[in-house]
């Protein structure tokens, strides 16, 4: 290294799944396109340049100018890409295979795309952990990028801070430019006072940002007053990291802290991120026990991977897993993955498995079309799949760490009236959080059965519940039997709720009603009475869910928001119990997809 100041200034994005097209036009207009124009305008700018596969993709088929423009840069060695996971995962949750994989897909495409083979690599969220060392290594990334702070916590300080630094993990080395996202939204005029105060010799890598009002405006002011800013101050040179990592020589090591790594909050924080997690990692076993068809364990890789990106499995002002959005591009990833594992002769099964990684087994129906997931926390439903649509009905999202699930049990007062959508009461009982335990279960019959024993001192404490789970050709049925086992008679009311993620997505929601009546709801609330049956049909991706009650209830329904968006349809069937000591009541309810469906033009209120 020189003993002038290098300044590395850097531009990073990345096409969520959440994005529509104006969303893409918002973002190419005021972060893309500003960017680029003013790089290739200031012909003594270099910068570095690191955009997802999927944004790459995106501007390769809608922008194709401008594509070439970042091609043609690139070959002038105005522009330096990085690589990276393809889409933009959280590298340190993924398995390694999985690391390798995305990282080996978006060098590949750079390479064919730009003529030049990534040096280096971005990381997504910052997300660290010390094995990436290895893997980067071996993906031929020579050099990574982590925040100041990171570099502070490290416990690098004074000059050590304006250095990229060496971190080693088995014998393999790698090297770490500090960002200083201090100096992102200064401006030139900002920047300029701090890089007056830096030691001689300080690499400072920068990544301008640029509010949306500013735009264009914004960018080419910056590249202006830079341009100025250089020829007065001689002791500045712009340059990029390939170049000063090749020129760098003997550098200090420095091991970065896993602690200090925010990644994993999401999963703990929310249990939707931690199932969504396990699926994916439950998905990749499958993948691994593929034997004989490279191709078509190829091709359920990379469905896999477009559900790893990193919205997915993060939180932030900017959604995240609470985006609906996010959520079912990963699950019809995953799902499709899924599809491409099985076999043609695939057969029915029932798991048991700890599944979402709790230490706790959780039991797995598997059909040809159908996946449903029952925990023992409220022997409730947690995910339930349509896998020749890719969709998952339990897509849901609360807010409050603890997922909404089908079948969650409660028990209230027999004259109990709802307040709008609250259905609690202090003389009443939430069952959805108690442990069921499994008192049978039949691997061959594809039948387990849960019981809740009677419990004094709680509401409602002499009452049993028993839950019998089975799968019968693409069906699903749970068999409910409520016991009084006190002495005396209790009238109750029995809820079995249930939450679905189809809410404003498919058309409108049709009850059978025991008197006969068909009536279709194009509200996603209120009450019907006397219900049989509901079916929603979801237009968008052809297919039809049927739910069949034996005995008919009064259903009252209402859509649940989150962060400020329709998560999923909240149902609460009402049954009315008089159960005198020593008796008992029996209810089916039943289920199917299909993906047959019918206009509601047939159907009248």
């Amino acid at each position: 290294m020189t003993g002038k100041i290098s300044l590395i200034l850097g531009s990073h994005a990345h096409f969520s799944p959440s994005m529509g097209e104006e969303e893409f036009e918002v973002l190419y207009r005021n972060k893309l396109k500003p960017f680029i124009t003013a790089v290739n305008q200031h012909g003594k700018i270099q910068a570095v340049l690191h955009y997802s596969g999927p944004l790459l993709c995106r501007l390769e088929q809608k922008k194709p100018a401008f594509f070439m423009l970042i091609k043609e840069l690139v070959a002038r060695k105005r522009l330096e890409i990085l690589g990276g996971g393809f889409y933009e995962p959280l590298l340190p949750l993924l398995p390694p295979t999985d690391r390798i994989g995305q990282i080996e897909m978006l060098t590949t495409y750079v390479r064919k795309n730009f003529g030049r083979k990534p040096q280096g690599c971005w990381l997504a969220r910052n997300g660290w952990d010390q094995s990436l060392v290895g893997v980067l290594n071996t993906c031929g990334m020579g050099y990574t990028f982590l925040t100041e702070e990171r570099f502070l916590a490290a416990g690098c300080s004074g000059e050590s801070l304006f250095s990229p630094v060496f971190t080693e993990d088995q014998g393999k080395l790698l090297a770490v430019f500090p960002v200083f996202s201090s100096l992102a939204g200064m401006g030139t005029r900002g920047a300029a006072g701090v890089l007056r105060n830096i030691p001689d010799s300080a690499v400072v890598t920068v990544f301008p940002e640029f509010s949306a009002a500013q735009g264009e405006e914004g960018a080419e002011t910056f590249f202006a007053d830079l341009s100025g800013f250089l020829l007065e101050k001689g002791g500045v040179e712009l340059t990029t990291p390939g170049k000063v990592y090749r020129t760098c020589g003997a550098l200090p090591r420095v091991y970065f802290s896993a602690c200090e790594d925010r990644t994993r909050d999401c999963l703990i924080r929310f249990e939707e991120a931690n199932d969504l997690y396990s699926k994916i990692f439950f998905i990749n076993t499958q993948i691994n026990q593929l034997r004989g068809d490279k191709s078509r364990k190829r091709a359920a890789r990379e469905e896999l991977w477009k559900a790893q990106c990193m919205e997915a499995l993060s939180y932030d002002h900017e959604g995240g897993i609470s985006l609906p959005a996010v959520r079912r591009h990963s699950y019809r990833a995953i799902l499709a993955s899924e599809r491409i594992t099985r076999e043609k002769e695939f057969k029915p099964s029932l798991l048991a498995f700890d599944f979402n990684l709790n230490s706790t087994l959780e039991y797995l129906f598997q059909d040809k079309n159908i996946n449903c997931y029952v925990r023992t926390r409220g022997a409730a439903v947690f995910e339930l799949d349509y896998l020749p649509r890719g969709w998952n009905y339990l897509d849901t999202f609360s807010g409050k760490g603890r997922r909404r699930c089908a079948f969650m049990d409660r028990l209230l007062p027999g004259d109990f009236i709802p307040q709008g959508a609250d259905f609690s009461s202090p003389q009443g009982r939430f069952c959805g959080e108690e442990e069921y335990r499994v008192e049978s279960l039949d691997r061959q019959k594809l039948t387990v059965s849960f019981v809740l024993p009677p419990r004094r001192g709680l509401p409602f404490g002499s009452i049993e519940i028993q839950k019998t789970y089975r799968l019968e050709k693409n069906m699903l049925h749970l068999l409910y039997v409520l016991r009084n086992r006190g002495d005396e008679k209790t009238v109750l009311c029995f809820i079995p709720q249930f939450d679905l993620s189809f809410a404003g997505e498919g058309g409108p929601i049709l009850f059978k009603q025991s008197q006969g009546e068909e009536g279709l709801s194009e509200e996603r609330g209120g009450i019907k009475k006397r219900v049989l049956a509901l079916e929603e049909q979801n237009a968008r991706y052809g297919a039809s869910f049927f739910l069949d009650f034996q005995m008919p209830c009064d259903l009252y329904y209402y859509p649940v928001a989150a962060e400020g968006h329709c998560q999923s349809t909240c149902f609460l069937p009402v049954f009315q119990l008089f159960l005198n000591p020593g008796g008992e009541w029996q209810n089916q309810i039943s289920l199917t997809v299909s993906a047959r469906t019918r206009s509601p033009k047939n159907y009248t209120p």
